[in-house]
């Protein structure tokens, strides 16, 4: 890593440090207090927050929508997705059910009202009762059913099990694509694509590290038409749709 990349990174390091230490107090006062909207206010604070510190500028072609509950669906690339998202409109998120184990990152998943997901079928009840929960009252959830994460370049088969949640509840679905097109201004090609996706044998600490030296990052929100489950054979044909519909974009939106 440059030398000029070094300090931006250790600079960014030290401006994140302030800025979670300046929003915990607040956060784990409405955390035990039960103030959930205010809480969901505060995490969308947040995230605007690491994307300002980031240098990540978002591209919105479309808007999500004001109806709640919603269920919002999305390509998966990297951890930076949840910043970019969470920025864009308040929403919950599931996380592998082993990022709560990790130092801090894990407590500031609970804070944010994540839903953890182990992929084991004996488990997943359990994250769908959760996710239900929060639907139930007013809120979006966001998952990612490709199950894993991409290079951004393509969009993997999704997997449709939590697309049932549409069976429990009465809501539209939201289909999003996100495509990263630019890192330091310089178009995001597939060779390049390391470099944001979070694949491979990186580990979150090194890849972040590198993530924090980089002078900017683009990316660009395709967001799609409400989709109706009720317009549907089943859940797996609406999972489908939602795939193919942004898997179109980001085949569309990404550069050469």
């Amino acid at each position: 890593m440059p030398s000029s990349s070094r300090v931006r990174a250790l600079f960014r390091t030290v401006l994140i440090v302030l800025w979670v230490l300046l929003l915990l107090p607040f956060g784990l006062l409405l955390y035990f207090t039960g103030q959930n909207r205010l809480r969901a206010r505060l995490v969308h604070v947040f995230y605007v927050g690491m994307c300002r510190i980031l240098s990540i500028r978002i591209t919105l072609k479309g808007s999500v929508s004001a109806a709640r509950p919603l269920l919002i669906i999305s390509n998966h690339i990297s951890y930076l997705d949840i910043f970019v998202l969470g920025a864009t409109a308040r929403m919950s998120f599931t996380p592998k059910h082993d990022v709560r184990s990790w130092p801090l990152i894990g407590f500031l998943c609970v804070l944010a009202d994540c839903v953890f997901v182990e992929r084991k079928p004996s488990q997943m009840q359990e994250a769908r009762e959760a996710m239900q929960k929060r639907l139930n009252a007013g809120r979006a959830v966001c998952i990612f059913p490709e199950g894993t994460t991409g290079n951004g370049r393509d969009v993997a088969p999704f997997k449709s099990g939590f697309f049932s949640l549409t069976e429990l509840v009465d809501m539209p679905v939201q289909p999003i694509s996100i495509i990263y097109t630019h890192l330091a201004s310089q178009p995001l090609t597939e060779a390049l694509c390391e470099h944001v996706a979070w694949v491979g044998d990186a580990t979150f600490f090194d890849h972040f590290w590198r993530v924090l030296g980089y002078s900017s990052l683009d990316v660009t929100l395709v967001i799609h038409p409400l989709q109706s489950a009720a317009d549907f054979a089943d859940r797996k044909v609406l999972s489908l749709q939602c795939e193919t519909l942004i898997r179109k974009a980001v085949l569309s939106e990404q550069p050469a």
